[in-house]
């Protein structure tokens, strides 16, 4: 009875975390800034207000970085034209 209630855990973690992979990062983060309001906002504490927040900033990435000067410069020319 407690193999087929690990397989089923497992199986089900399996299947939220493919779901999530999958799922277009737009709606990942409309779903994670969902989750971090309904667990009280940004300054909540608490576990489920800590993993939402985690959720929210791992779904708002696409392939860029955070503080490199191409993201961080608000220019209008072409980052991979040669200088």
């Amino acid at each position: 009875m407690l193999e087929k209630l690990v397989v089923g855990l497992v199986v089900a973690a399996a299947f939220v975390y493919a779901a999530w992979a999958i799922t277009p990062a737009a709606t990942r983060l409309q779903l994670a800034r969902k989750l971090v309001a309904s667990t009280g906002g940004s300054q909540a504490t608490g576990v489920l207000a800590r993993l939402a927040q985690r959720l929210e900033k791992a779904a708002g990435g696409g392939g860029h970085c955070s503080g490199c000067e191409v993201h961080s410069a608000k220019s209008t020319a072409n980052p991979r034209e040669p200088k």
